[in-house]
């Protein structure tokens, strides 16, 4: 059994333009603030913005994932675990509010600071809830609700953001915004799964919702020490180096948003898929990673490659100020980290539908305490640039960790067979972008990509024996049905 394009397709279709949506949306408050008020300034929301992901973590106590996993193969639970999980994430905001108190103030930042990353904390509850809601969304597979919510409501967020900070306004303004955006999406989408997902009536149950506490816990693990892992080098960069250094590390780790939303939203869309049809073996599990991977590394190789050579383009036409090409550097070794987390998000889809989440577990473990041990000497010396080697090495031990576990699950994986033809036709986009050239970075860049299409096109078709045979391959691809 392989992945039913169309229908994964259009799931992912609808992850990904909410999530690009919401990440625009962040992007684009950067972009503003990084015009308008400047290199503190953008660092100030940029580790507000750390703080403030580190500790959803915990608001959403792990349940999103089990109640995608729990409601996927039983959907007349959707009730139960709908209410009992928000009980369960009302308690955890409240708490994570308070740690999130303690926590700045234990670390001494400056006043404007702590009142920013303060006023933004109180959008944990709203998005813990809709977190709830979105994991039943991905369970039911009707994740075009979270596209239908996400879209209008972050359209009017940049507008008003737009709005505000042209208007010489504040962090305060786009931060209230931000929490005007959080409680909307939380307050339709609870709407929606009230309405539209009928199974029966259900109460809170505190045996059940101690028990389903407990039953997230690993997932709680992963996620929280992913986050940590994830706050670890813009937490470092505050104490060690700038504030200013945290805005250019954040700069120059936006621009890779686009790509890693693409890989979570395949791997969001296929992970129900995983979950149904694992009883089926691992034959088949093997067929849909191995071809979520093909997609994904053809789609990460070009990209690495034009970032490595258009990097300081790509930074003037982001942010419009010249002092932000000091990201360059970063940029360029921060690229290499794409080809790293296609794995790590395929494969370790692979582990948590096979209920292999504590091997997770392990591997996040593993990361923190790379990132842990080299982060401080790395930063402390090289500063940002010692960042971005840092959340290199922690990519690459956590792809090599995925990927042991997983070969062994599914008896090897034919890296070579994923590998070569995007390999093959990034290396011609690469040999195009390394000749010195006057023309504007935009042609450039078109250019490259068209040669990257062209060549792997011209070796796909060779593989498949010729154009007709291609066809065919292809669109019986397209039309098979899961």
């Amino acid at each position: 059994m392989i992945i039913n394009l169309r229908t994964a397709g259009g799931n992912a279709l609808a992850i990904l333009t909410s999530d690009v949506m919401n990440r625009a949306t962040s992007f684009v408050m950067y972009a503003l603030v990084a015009r308008h008020l400047g290199a503190h300034d953008f660092g100030q929301l940029s580790l507000a913005f750390s703080l403030f992901y580190l500790f959803q973590v915990f608001a959403i106590a792990g349940l999103k994932v089990l109640v995608i996993r729990q409601v996927a193969k039983d959907r007349s639970q959707t009730s139960l675990y709908f209410v009992n999980a928000c009980a369960i994430v009302a308690a955890s905001s409240f708490a994570s509010v308070a740690a999130l108190f303690t926590f700045v103030h234990l670390m001494h930042y400056p006043s404007a600071t702590t009142r920013v990353a303060l006023l933004l904390s109180l959008g944990l509850f709203p998005t813990a809830i809709s977190a709830v809601c979105e994991g039943i969304f991905q369970a039911w597979e009707k994740m075009r609700f979270i596209a239908w919510v996400n879209v209008p409501v972050n359209v009017a967020k940049i507008i008003g953001t737009l709005i505000l900070l042209t208007g010489r306004q504040g962090l305060y303004g786009v931060i209230l915004i931000l929490l005007g955006a959080f409680f909307t999406v939380a307050g339709i989408e609870t709407w929606i799964v009230l309405r539209r997902f009928p199974s029966p009536l259900a109460s809170i149950d505190v045996a059940f919702s101690i028990k389903t506490l407990r039953s997230a816990i690993t997932f709680l693990g992963i996620d929280g020490t992913l986050a940590i892992e994830g706050s670890v080098n813009v937490l470092f960069l505050s104490k060690l180096a700038t504030v200013s250094d945290v805005g250019f590390y954040s700069a120059a780790t936006q621009v890779m948003v686009p790509l890693f939303l693409v890989y979570q939203s395949i791997a969001q869309s296929i992970f129900p898929l995983m979950c149904r049809n694992i009883e089926h073996g691992v034959h088949n599990l093997k067929r849909i990673a191995v071809h979520a991977l093909e997609i994904l590394l053809t789609l990460a190789l070009p990209a690495i490659a034009g970032i490595f050579f258009l990097g300081d383009w790509i930074l003037s036409l982001f942010y419009k100020n010249p002092t932000f090409l000091q990201a360059g550097p970063a940029l360029r070794i921060v690229a290499w980290t794409l080809i790293l987390q296609v794995f790590s998000n395929v494969l370790g889809q692979v582990l948590l539908a096979t209920h292999r989440e504590k091997i997770t577990l392990r591997i996040v473990v593993v990361n923190i305490l790379v990132s842990l041990s080299v982060g401080w000497p790395l930063m402390k010396f090289f500063g940002l640039r010692g960042a971005a080697v840092t959340l290199l090495m922690s990519r690459l031990a956590g792809s090599i960790q995925h990927y042991i576990p997983v070969s062994r699950i599914l008896s090897g994986i034919p890296l070579g067979q994923i590998f070569w033809k995007p390999l093959v036709a990034a290396a011609c986009m690469a040999a195009y972008l390394a000749v010195p050239t006057n023309q504007a970075g935009w042609v450039r860049g078109i250019s490259a990509a068209l040669i990257y299409v062209g060549a792997l096109l011209a070796l796909s078709i060779w593989k498949s024996g010729g154009p007709r045979q291609f066809k065919e391959k292809y669109l019986v691809l397209l039309s098979q049905k899961t």
